[in-house]
C-alpha cells in the first residue's frame, strides 16, 4: 500500500484541529491532545528516518563509486595494455576546470573521463559529454567519455552510445 505522507499529515492535522474544536469534555480534549502528540511524534520519526536513509544512500553511493572505479580501472588498464598504450596517470575524484571527475585516466595519446552512476539518466550522459569536451581542451588530447554503472537501462545505454560514450556495465 502506497501512502502519501504529505496527504496523511494533512488529514491528521485536520482531524486533530476538528477534535480539539469539538471536544466538549476534558476527556475528549485529552484524547485529541494525545492524538496531536502522536501525530507530532510520528512526523518527527519519519523526518529522522528520512535523514538516516539519506545518509545510508550517500554511504552506499560512495562505496559503489569506489568499487566500480576499481573495476573500470582494471578493465581500462587491460584494454590500453592490449593496444600498447601506456598510462601516464590515474586520478580518482579529480577536479579539472571546475568539473568533478569520478575517474580520470591519462594515456599517452588520449584521456579517459569516467562517470560512475548506479542508475544513470540521459542528463548524466549530457553532463559527461560536456566534461569530456572540457577535459580534452585542458589536456590537449582527445578524450574518451566512459559511463560505468550497475543499473543502466537499455534506452540510456543506446543514448550514451549515440553520443559517443563508451558504456561499462557491472
Amino acid at each position: 500500500m502506497d501512502v502519501d505522507l504529505k496527504t496523511l499529515e494533512e488529514v491528521v492535522e485536520r482531524a486533530v484541529k476538528r477534535a480539539l474544536a469539538e471536544a466538549r469534555s476534558e476527556e475528549l480534549r485529552a484524547v485529541a491532545e494525545a492524538l496531536k502528540a502522536l501525530a507530532d511524534y510520528t512526523k518527527a520519526g519519519f523526518a529522522q528516518l528520512g535523514k538516516r536513509v539519506s545518509n545510508l544512500e550517500e554511504g552506499l553511493g560512495a562505496l559503489t563509486e569506489a568499487t566500480l572505479s576499481r573495476y573500470v580501472w582494471e578493465d581500462l588498464r587491460a584494454e590500453l595494455a592490449a593496444r600498447g598504450e601506456g598510462v601516464l596517470r590515474r586520478l580518482r575524484n579529480a577536479r579539472v576546470d571546475g568539473f568533478d571527475v569520478d575517474l580520470l585516466v591519462e594515456g599517452e595519446s588520449r584521456v579517459y573521463v569516467v562517470e560512475i552512476k548506479v542508475k544513470p539518466r540521459r542528463r548524466d550522459i549530457d553532463a559527461l559529454v560536456k566534461k569530456a569536451e572540457a577535459i580534452a581542451k585542458a589536456y590537449a588530447k582527445p578524450a574518451t567519455a566512459i559511463l560505468a554503472g550497475v543499473r543502466i537501462g537499455d534506452d540510456v545505454e543506446k543514448y550514451a552510445k549515440g553520443r559517443g560514450v563508451e558504456v561499462y556495465r557491472y
